[in-house]
């Protein structure tokens, strides 16, 4: 996941972006989240409510066009063979040795079935296909993203076809034209799949389907705008358009949740599937101008920072749950506990990945 260039605003949104990642699992046990945790804390905060759905309107999806953005330099520098093999180094990899080696024997510990853990591990765990991927769900849909977009690239190469000029930043109506078609699916979608309802693609790979469409789009997105430039090129006003379009849709959302009852013919899902696709683009607009605005620097920090994001992101989790599970009966505010979770998780994740990375084997795909 290493940047093809040095755009240096870009590496400040990625350690932004896993600053939000890791605050995001750090208020798990104190907040309304929707989804599965392993621990919860008696301590519970209301408004955490809306820092998860602003976090998951777009923080995911940035990753995803940020990866998109630099797949087509990589490939066309790489060629074909070397950049599927460094794609199933760099994701296969850690994916694999968290799937069998942690979540397996996580998954027995957490289940105690009585026919042993070599029994279980190779009858259930693996032959009943029952893996957990837990957090890695985001390496193994990048991973067969990148899979297909090599087998494209192979198949337009075997007919002797080019891959297509680059293409001008977009403009307010093409970027409406995106935002209304991802809130109509997104809405569609919601009314069979909600959001934090998750399936598996080919029996494989974790999806949430009520946030697929944005993921995918946004990659597809980001491989079209890194032949464009679109990061450096796109203008200032648009980004400031879209951001405040963003925040308003985040402000209405606010609102409709706080008096929903009054609303009942509204399926609070549906009404969230079409505001989150304009927060989406909002935040990732705005996100992006402001960045190279203010945040367009080298330095020594933002080195050490950004080489050690995909390490923090791989151990994030276990360091969470630790601290999480170490203050669990102190007599504290549910807001000082995720702040505290927060502020220690990030600084011994980015600590215990730079630990990590000092491991030959492990820098070479970390």
């Amino acid at each position: 996941m290493k940047l093809r260039q040095a755009i240096h605003f870009v590496q400040w949104i990625r350690v932004f972006l896993i600053c939000l990642v890791v605050a995001h699992h750090a208020g798990q046990p104190y907040g309304p989240t929707g989804g599965e945790w392993p621990l919860r804390d008696p301590a519970s905060a209301e408004w955490l409510r809306f820092f998860f759905g602003l976090n998951a309107a777009f923080f995911m999806g940035f990753f995803f066009l940020i990866a998109g953005y630099f797949t087509a330099g990589a490939y066309d520098r790489k060629g074909g063979a070397t950049f599927v093999k460094d794609r199933l180094i760099r994701l296969g990899i850690p994916l694999a040795f968290f799937t069998f080696l942690v979540f397996g024997p996580i998954a027995y510990l957490t289940a105690r079935p009585p026919e042993g853990f070599f029994a279980f591990y190779a009858f259930t765990y693996i032959g009943r296909w029952q893996i957990e991927m837990g957090h890695l769900w985001f390496i193994a849909q990048l991973l067969a993203y990148a899979m297909l977009y090599a087998l494209w690239r192979m198949v337009l190469a075997a007919r002797g076809q080019a891959v297509g000029r680059a293409l001008p930043p977009p403009g307010n109506r093409a970027i409406l034209a995106y935002a209304a078609a991802l809130a109509v699916v997104g809405a569609l979608v919601r009314t069979v799949y909600p959001q934090d309802a998750w399936v598996r693609i080919l029996w494989l790979v974790p999806a949430e389907p009520a946030h697929l469409p944005q993921y995918v789009s946004l990659f597809v997105i980001g491989v079209v705008a890194g032949r464009g430039n679109w990061f450096t090129e796109i203008s200032d006003a648009v980004g400031r358009r879209w951001f405040a379009i963003g925040v308003a849709a985040f402000v209405v959302a606010v609102a409709f949740f706080s008096m929903a009852n009054r609303f009942p013919f509204l399926d609070p899902s549906v009404v969230w599937g079409v505001l989150e696709a304009f927060v989406c683009v909002g935040m990732i607009l705005g996100i992006t101008v402001f960045f190279r605005r203010y945040c367009d620097r080298p330095g020594r920090w933002l080195d050490r920072l950004d080489g050690n994001v995909y390490g923090v992101y791989l151990v994030h989790i276990f360091v969470v749950v630790g601290l999480q599970t170490a203050i669990l009966g102190w007599p504290l505010p549910a807001a000082v506990k995720f702040l505290l979770v927060t502020a220690f998780g990030l600084a011994v994740s980015f600590l215990l990945s730079a630990a990590l990375r000092q491991i030959p084997a492990v820098r070479h795909v970390v």
